[in-house]
């Protein structure tokens, strides 16, 4: 149904983080109050990201980089870009002495919008393709260095930029009604886990594959996002 030309791929990663670096600072400074510690806390973010990004691709697809590190040849990971992150917020937090639990509230609804709009650029390179379909929304490849060609494809790259550009709207608007930051993360971590959790299976690169390390790893986040739950409940039942 589609036929995809390689365009576009990097811009529409560009938006995405620029999109949700965005949302950050907007957060932010309703929280941090020293222009100097948000400008900071963006680059920190930005850096974790990519870094993040490029080191989970490396170490999940060693035996095809052949031990061999070339940062700027490597792919972006988005699992690696969340673990980055989570590791340089901890980092911003005893540097700057900010709870490390405001951070990451602070980025619950940029994640998945970052997420979702990178999508749509692994969507126009052909990366990370879906598995054969011949159904309705079907996609055709002819130009991609990475999806097989003239084969028809589910597009789980659009299906994936629509469910999570989906969780960030929902949780922006979750945010203004719920106060309690221990289930606003919870709830975000259960809700990108488990969607990128039953998402895989729609992928390629998942066939002949009983658990991805992608849906350990999301197994990972909604126990995270479980414990944060538990937590406001249990603090509700002691008052």
């Amino acid at each position: 149904m589609f036929n995809v030309d390689l365009t576009l791929y990097g811009f529409c990663i560009i938006i995405g983080v620029i999109l949700g670096l965005l949302v950050v600072y907007f957060n932010a400074k309703k929280v941090i109050l020293e222009n100097e510690k948000v400008y900071a806390l963006l680059i920190y973010i930005a850096l974790g990201a990519i870094i993040g990004a490029k080191y989970y691709t490396y170490y999940t697809n060693y035996e095809k980089f052949k031990g061999v590190f070339d940062f700027f040849k490597l792919g972006l990971s988005s699992y690696g870009a969340v673990i980055g992150i989570l590791i340089v917020l901890f980092i911003y937090s005893k540097q700057f002495k900010i709870k490390y639990k405001d951070l990451i509230y602070l980025l619950v609804t940029s994640i998945p919008l970052m997420y979702g709009i990178g999508k749509i650029g692994c969507f126009l390179s052909g990366c990370c393709y879906g598995i054969k379909y011949n159904g309705i929304f079907k996609v055709i490849y002819n130009y991609s260095l990475s999806a097989p060609k003239g084969e028809s494809l589910f597009p789980i790259q659009l299906l994936e930029a629509f469910v999570f550009i989906l969780i960030f709207v929902y949780l922006s608007f979750l945010i203004k009604k719920e106060k309690n930051k221990d289930y606003i993360i919870g709830f975000a971590f259960i809700l990108c886990g488990l969607s990128k959790f039953l998402l895989e299976y729609l992928r390629a690169s998942h066939i002949n594959i009983f658990l991805s390390c992608n849906q350990i790893v999301s197994l990972i986040f909604v126990g995270v996002g479980v414990c944060f739950i538990l937590k406001k409940i249990v603090i509700k039942l002691k008052f």
